[in-house]
């Protein structure tokens, strides 16, 4: 039985030698790696929690899980598969996936294995065969879905993998062209909202606009709740994203356009509208919402009443992040209040009274689990349908946040602000005079209402008088306008944090929002 100080050896990682090199090797990789959430926050220290040999021994195969102080005293556990290895750069590495040596005289190196390709067929045989792995403080469990019962009953399992991009906050791997694999990097114990929607919707309630569920991976440590490392779902044929699908369409209205002067008035002409429709988005998305709000055998879905006592609270939380979001903690300067200050400081009052006039609300109606980051980059665009993908939620929110009832407009307002996103992208951050911009912003604007517009037809069409939905349609324009300026307050803290070229497009959603005179021409049949 191999020694505690064998480098192969699971328990490495516990004893002296394997904390040090944990220690020393792991803070500076995991600051490049683009998937490791918290760059900004300093690390104090990493160790690993638990270790899981894949594959062969001599392959030196691992999945680790590192547990990681930051400097403020808060801890985050993280996913890690790693090989060691004498080969100067391993088929399926690329050289940034180098950890470190050993030791600096030592020929063994330590690597990332995400794009291993023993990792990729360790993983899936792990899950085919509903596998146990024994580690030193806990369980890997691998458990299948009815996909990939059905393959395996086929002998049917893709051979071939490969690892899908480096630069994102989870790691995606494809197994042929059957199969998609999520492998989760920041891990919270707890029920997973991404794998109980799918494996409600495609499991149980068989609802076809989503991938296929295929199974899933988890780890159950010795004290604490489950935790979900990994997602296993279909493969889904797909020409684009919808995202994609309305840049192309905006960019082509606006060469169409580069030779008129005026922007597009009124309705589009039915050839510059692209298929499947967004009005066929609004349906699917209203039976989403439906499937959610069906039978309620099952606990964590069963809709629950939403009244206006909750509103306060509601109020509360728009408020707090609208403080958060323009960097406001105590509201604007006394000074721009008077009209000297910012934009920023000159929207907040107008924002907060905005929010505060919900409070006189008195609405009956339920709420249900919703999709919680709804975008046209959740959404997949086949010849002539949609499916809808990606049920995570907002990675910066707590799992039982994500999975917390709320009301459907949210999602609604979350698609609304992605077709404005859309619109404006390519004109504003693009080049040209001011002239042309201010043309091309006239045509995307246009496509952008009659999109909303489509959107909401099929939503609410579809949606009907459903239980979520207030009967009344003036309470309907309140909450969806509610929503739509919490996302763009939302928006704009993202944008000044992270790319603050593009906090134009949220704030002219906000001034735009806070109209009086706004006419209600893109809420369709409300």
């Amino acid at each position: 039985m191999p020694s505690d100080s064998d480098p192969l050896a699971e328990r490495f990682w516990f004893s002296a030698e394997g904390r040090r090199l944990a220690g020393e090797l792991l803070p500076p990789f995991l600051l490049r790696r683009r998937w490791f959430a918290g760059k900004a926050r300093g690390i104090e220290e990493v160790w690993v929690a638990d270790a899981f040999r894949l594959g062969p021994r001599e392959a030196g195969l691992r999945l680790l899980l590192l547990q990681v102080r930051f400097a403020a005293g808060e801890t985050a556990l993280f996913s890690l598969p790693v090989r060691l290895t004498g080969e100067a750069q391993p088929a399926g590495f690329a050289e940034g996936d180098r950890i470190g040596p050993l030791s600096p005289a030592s020929p063994q190196n330590l690597w990332e294995a995400t794009g291993d390709p023993l990792f990729a067929r360790s993983l899936l045989e792990l899950l085919a065969e509903e596998r146990e792995l024994l580690g030193p403080q806990g369980i890997l469990r691998g458990r299948r879905g009815p996909l990939l019962t059905e393959l395996c009953g086929s002998a049917d399992l893709p051979a071939e993998s490969r690892l899908l991009g480096r630069e994102q906050s989870n790691s995606s791997l494809l197994f042929g062209n059957r199969l998609f694999f999520k492998l989760y990097r920041k891990l919270e114990g707890g029920p997973n909202p991404d794998v109980e929607m799918h494996e409600r919707l495609s499991g149980i309630l068989h609802w076809p606009h989503v991938p296929r569920y295929g199974g899933r991976l988890d780890y159950e440590p010795q004290n604490g709740p489950p935790v979900l490392l990994g997602l296993l779902t279909e493969t889904v044929p797909h020409r684009c994203d919808a995202w994609e699908l309305a840049l192309t369409t905006v960019r082509e209205l606006l060469t169409q356009s580069a030779g008129t002067t005026s922007g597009v008035q009124g309705p589009l002409p039915e050839n510059r509208v692209s298929r499947p429709s967004w009005e066929l988005l609004g349906t699917r998305t209203a039976e989403f919402h439906l499937a959610m709000a069906g039978p309620p055998d099952d606990p964590a879905f069963r809709p629950q009443p939403w009244t206006g006592e909750e509103i306060p609270l509601l109020v509360a939380e728009a408020l707090g992040l609208l403080r958060r979001s323009f960097g406001m903690p105590e509201g604007p300067p006394l000074a721009s209040r008077k009209g000297d200050g910012s934009r920023l400081a000159q929207l907040f009052p107008r924002i907060e009274s905005c929010f505060r006039s919900l409070l006189g609300l008195r609405p009956n109606l339920c709420k249900i689990r919703i999709h919680g980051d709804y975008h046209l980059g959740q959404v997949l665009v086949t010849d002539d349908d949609f499916v809808l993908i990606d049920f995570e939620g907002e990675p910066e929110r707590s799992l039982a946040e994500r999975r917390r009832m709320t009301l459907a407009l949210r999602d609604v307002a979350g698609m609304i602000r992605s077709f404005h996103y859309a619109a404006l992208a390519p004109s504003l951050l693009g080049g040209g005079s001011a002239e042309q911009r201010l043309h091309q912003i006239a045509v995307a604007d246009g496509w952008r209402r009659e999109a909303t517009r489509a959107f909401l037809v099929g939503y609410f069409s579809a949606a009907g008088h459903a239980p979520f939905l207030p009967t009344a349609t003036d309470t309907r324009r309140t909450l969806l306008d509610f929503f739509l300026l919490e996302k763009a307050v939302y928006e704009v803290g993202y944008e000044r944090n992270n790319r603050p070229a593009w906090m134009e497009i949220p704030l002219r959603g906000i001034e735009e929002l806070l109209e009086s005179s706004r006419k209600w021409e893109e809420n369709g049949n409300l």
